[in-house]
């Protein structure tokens, strides 16, 4: 009975200080009701600045009616690049790292959630013996002890709620990391096959041209025999060859970087690399316009941006978690157990103990530190909220940059493939007048020297827009929805 009204005395005590700790009047009362009694105020994600449109959505290259594949490299319709992509999103050891990542996010997110239950909860066991000679005789006493302890902290203020809701939002954010992830590897990997398709392509176009100007050589070397032409002739067909030989270890270098560069992405050493065993191959066919739905879906699809925004509601959380410091703690504590002084008596009925404490710490003298704390949280939600927003400014800028340099790579394109068969008709007739002696070897040296650089540049030019197509699918932020996340999530 005493214990009873002692217990009621303690609920007095606490109801009133509860009244005390919202001393601010009925509003905070409401407030904290309305927020699902939790202190502080409640998220709502904030508004983003997105334009209606791409700048460039009249292009004829550009198609916005339609929403992004997220296979968007089988636009390429190459099989080698989609084995090789398989492959790196098995295989790619940033991304298991990143895995790992998630699965710490979740333990924490799990020991958070933990907490709304008695956070400590033992069982102990001791045996002591104490011997007293002060008195007289040595008196010797024993002392058996097993008990269950536990103690809980009421989430009165929602302080471990928002603690939960912040870990889920650090999972979330951690998840759309390892997505972003997945996107930039997407990309990297298309990125690498293409500089390394381009690297062979002009390696076997520049062998090609030797061949040609092997012949040549070998036709001023027999006209200079026969006095027709000059020793200059030879030695201008001689430095067309060797210029374009060394085009050819220079491209070889070119690919084996790349090359070096794939195989860590897939996990392996650059010898184990069997995909590209085939061969030399040729760039994979271009498409001529690019899907890019509209800027609105950005926001949701680019995971870099999601991430953002959770790591924004995990740093919003962190202002009510600091504001809840103002507030009294409420406690209940517990304790079940049996004491003898003697084991065979450990557990009689006689032995049983058992205890429960309600208890409240409040920091009030506190010197201004958690209302400074409030502010300090409130600043970085701010900072965080302007990446969230910056964030969102770049993807767009992303975007709109890779889009045009797509068309306008077109359109240089265009050009040099008229340029590329100018050079090679002028090339023709300049031999075929060479041969008849209508002119010397020097307006042949002009001619093949523009053709190779013509030539080269075709090439080259195809690669940088199929780049720029790639770039504009990565701002895109398509490529992460093929990929299962880990544990289902």
């Amino acid at each position: 009975m005493v214990r009873t009204k002692s217990i009621a005395r303690l609920a007095c005590v606490s109801i009133i200080l509860i009244v005390l700790a919202v001393n601010t009047g009925c509003q905070s009362l409401r407030q904290w009701r309305n927020n699902g009694f939790k202190v502080g105020p409640n998220y709502s994600e904030p508004a983003v600045r997105v334009a209606d449109q791409y700048s460039e959505f009249a292009s004829p290259r550009i198609n916005t009616a339609e929403v992004v594949d997220p296979n968007w490299w089988s636009v390429f319709d190459d099989p080698v690049l989609n084995e090789l992509i398989a492959h790196v999103l098995q295989e790619n050891l940033s991304l298991k790292q990143a895995i790992c990542r998630i699965e710490e996010a979740r333990a924490i997110r799990n020991i958070q959630a933990a907490n709304i239950f008695p956070q400590r909860n033992t069982t102990t066991g001791s045996y002591s013996r104490n011997q007293n000679n002060s008195l007289g005789p040595p008196v010797s006493t024993n002392r058996w002890n097993v008990a269950f302890n536990s103690s809980w902290e009421l989430d009165l203020w929602g302080k471990i709620r928002r603690n939960i809701t912040a870990a889920n939002a650090n999972l979330d954010s951690t998840v759309k990391d390892y997505d972003f992830l997945v996107v930039t590897l997407i990309g990297d990997v298309a990125s690498l096959y293409i500089q390394i398709r381009s690297a062979e392509e002009r390696i076997e176009l520049a062998k090609k041209n030797v061949k040609s100007f092997e012949g040549s050589l070998r036709i001023a070397k027999t006209q200079k025999d026969e006095g027709v032409a000059s020793p200059l002739d030879v030695v201008q067909a001689e430095t067309n060859l060797l210029a374009t030989q060394a085009i050819i270890p220079r491209l070889e270098f070119i690919r084996r970087q790349s090359l070096n560069a794939l195989t860590v992405l897939l996990g392996i050493p650059p010898s184990d690399i069997t995909e590209l065993d085939g061969g030399y191959g040729k760039l994979p066919r271009i498409p001529t316009e690019v899907v890019v739905g509209i800027p609105a879906e950005l926001v949701t699809r680019r995971p870099d941006i999601r991430a953002a925004e959770r790591a924004l509601h995990a740093s919003f959380e962190a202002i009510g978690i600091a504001e809840a410091e103002l507030y009294p703690t409420f406690s209940i504590s517990g304790n079940l157990g049996y004491q003898a002084p003697t084991f065979r008596n450990l557990f009689a009925s006689q032995s049983y103990i058992a205890g429960v404490t309600p208890s409240f710490s409040w920091n009030v003298l506190n010197f201004g530190r958690i209302r400074n704390q409030i502010k300090a949280n409130e600043a970085f939600f701010q900072q965080v909220q302007w990446d969230f927003q910056n964030r969102v400014l770049q993807a767009q800028q992303e975007v709109e940059t890779s889009m045009f340099e797509f068309i306008k790579l077109h359109e240089e394109y265009e050009l040099n493939a008229k340029n590329e068969k100018a050079a090679k008709e002028s090339a023709r007739i300049a031999v075929e007048q060479f041969i008849a002696g209508d002119v010397d070897f020097g307006r042949v040296f002009v001619v093949q020297s523009n053709l190779v650089q013509a030539q080269d540049q075709l090439v080259a030019n195809r690669a940088s827009i199929a780049l720029a197509l790639i770039n504009t699918y990565r701002s895109l932020g398509g490529g992460w929805e093929i990929q299962s996340r880990p544990n289902g999530r």
